[in-house]
C-alpha cells in the first residue's frame, strides 16, 4: 500500500490555505492544517472542503477545491499537532511574529517525539513569513526547548529551516466568493514558491518549488523593496482617501513615489548586502513591474484592501523593517532616503479600525508629539547622527503633508 504524501501546514490563513496548500495539492499531497483559531478549525472540520479563487491579470478567476484534509487546533489539540508534525517529511510555517515562540516549542516537541520513536527520516520546514531573520529566530526558539542531546543532534543534522519567498498575495474574499463558500480564499496565481537551497529531502515530486541560494538575504530584499513598495503605496493611498490597493497603482503620483522609494531600497540592498543590481533586476524585471502596475485591467480588479496591506503598523514601522531599515542603510552609505522617509511619514497618519496598533500610534502622537512617537515606534535615537537625520526628515515631511494649523506646530 502506497504511503500518503502529507504536508503539515502550520497556519491556515491566506498564504497557508490559498498558496502553499494549492502548490502541494497539485503535487498529490494531502494536507494537515494546524491553526490557532478554534472557530476556523471547527468550520473547516464541519465543511470538509474549501475553495481557492485564483485571480489572473486578465480579470478572470479559476477555482481549486481542497478537501480530504485533517485539521487541528494548536490551542486545544496540542498533542495531535505535535504528533502530526513528528510524522511528516515536510512542514510549512506561515505565521505572525508573535507565534514564533509557541510554534518553536511545538516543533521542538515534535523533534523529540520523532527521535524517541526511532524515526531517522529528515524533516524540511518551509518558513514563509513576512518578517526578517525568521530562520535565526526559529533556530534559537527550537534550541531553547529541545530537552535531549539526541534531539539537538537530530535538529542540527536532519532538520532544515528553509526560508521561502512568498510571491502570491492573499486578499480578503469578495462577498460573491463568500456566498459560494464561507471558507473561500482569494489568492494570486503565481505557480511556484522560491525556497532556500538547503532542503534535506529535496524538492517533493510534483510540487513547484524553485530552489535558490541565500534566500535569507533575498528575504530582506523582499521586505525592503517589494513589501516596502506595497505598504508605502497603501499608506499614500489611505491619506488620499482610497480603499483598495489597485486604486493606488492607478494614481501616477503614488506610483512615482513608490517606484522612487524602491530605487532607494535597491540601493540599500546593494550597499548593505552586496547584492548586484543585475541580480535584483532579474528578480523583478522592469517590464514585469510595468505589466503589474500599469495594466489598468488588472488593477481595476485588485480589491485587496489598503487596511489589510498596511495593518500591523507598529511592526512595519520598526527599526529594521520595510521603511526604516533601508532608510538607515541609505544614510549609512551616503544617500538621502527621501521617499522612504516620506513613506514613513505617511504611515504615521494611517488609522484602521482593524488594526489596534495604528490607533496606539495616534494616541501616542496626540499625547507626546510626533518626534517622540517616531523615537518610540521607529527606534530612532537623536544621539545617533544617522538616526537623528532620519528622525528630523520624517518629522519635517509629517508636518508638510499634514493639515495642522501652522502656528500650532511645535517643531
Amino acid at each position: 500500500m502506497q504511503q500518503v504524501k502529507r504536508l503539515v501546514q502550520i497556519g491556515a490563513g491566506k498564504i497557508g490555505r490559498g498558496y502553499i496548500a494549492d502548490l502541494f495539492h497539485e503535487g498529490g499531497f494531502q494536507m494537515t492544517f494546524l491553526d490557532y483559531s478554534p472557530e476556523l478549525v471547527d468550520a473547516m472540520k464541519k465543511q470538509g472542503y474549501y475553495t481557492i479563487f485564483k485571480h489572473h491579470t486578465d480579470g478572470t478567476y479559476s477555482k481549486v477545491r481542497i478537501e480530504d484534509y485533517l485539521v487541528f487546533c494548536t490551542q486545544t489539540q496540542y498533542d495531535e499537532c505535535v504528533e502530526a508534525i513528528s510524522r511528516t517529511a515536510y512542514v510549512s510555517v506561515n505565521i505572525f511574529p508573535g507565534a514564533v515562540d509557541s510554534i518553536s516549542k511545538m516543533l521542538a516537541d515534535a523533534i523529540e517525539r520523532r527521535v524517541a520513536r526511532g524515526d531517522e527520516g529528515a524533516m524540511d520546514c518551509l518558513i514563509g513569513v513576512n518578517f526578517l531573520f525568521a530562520s535565526k529566530l526559529f533556530t534559537e526558539g527550537i534550541e531553547k526547548y529541545l530537552a535531549t542531546e539526541a534531539g539537538r543532534e537530530f535538529f542540527h543534522t536532519q532538520v532544515s529551516l528553509a526560508e521561502c519567498l512568498v510571491h502570491r498575495n492573499g486578499a480578503f474574499p469578495t462577498a460573491e466568493m463568500l456566498a459560494e463558500d464561507p471558507l473561500a480564499c482569494n489568492s494570486g496565481d503565481t505557480p511556484y514558491l522560491t525556497v532556500d537551497n538547503i532542503l534535506k529531502n529535496g524538492v517533493p515530486a510534483g510540487v513547484n518549488l524553485h530552489l535558490q541560494d541565500n534566500v535569507p538575504a533575498w528575504m530582506i530584499h523582499k521586505i525592503w523593496v517589494a513589501n516596502m513598495g506595497h505598504s508605502l503605496s497603501g499608506y499614500f493611498g489611505k491619506k488620499a482617501g482610497y480603499t483598495y490597493i489597485g486604486e493606488c497603482h492607478d494614481d501616477p503620483y503614488i506610483m512615482r513615489c513608490m517606484l522612487l522609494a524602491k530605487r532607494e531600497g535597491t540601493f540599500a540592498m546593494h550597499e548593505e548586502y552586496g547584492m548586484s543590481y543585475e541580480a535584483m533586476e532579474a528578480q523583478d524585471p522592469v517590464e514585469q513591474q510595468k505589466a503589474h502596475y500599469l495594466d489598468h485591467v488588472a488593477n481595476s480588479v485588485d480589491k485587496d484592501t489598503i487596511d489589510r496591506v498596511c495593518g500591523d503598523l507598529t511592526r512595519k514601522l520598526a527599526k529594521g523593517d520595510r521603511l526604516i531599515g533601508p532608510a538607515l542603510a541609505c544614510l549609512r552609505h551616503g544617500r538621502v532616503p527621501y521617499f522612504l522617509a516620506r513613506g514613513a511619514a505617511m504611515a504615521l497618519y494611517f488609522v484602521s479600525p482593524a488594526d489596534k496598533t495604528s490607533q496606539a500610534v495616534q494616541d501616542y502622537i496626540a499625547e507626546h508629539g510626533v518626534q517622540a512617537a517616531i523615537q518610540k515606534f521607529c527606534g530612532l535615537s537623536p544621539e545617533d547622527p544617522a538616526e537623528k537625520t532620519l528622525l528630523e526628515l520624517i518629522t519635517g515631511i509629517y508636518y508638510e503633508i499634514g493639515d495642522q494649523y501652522p502656528f500650532d506646530i511645535v517643531y
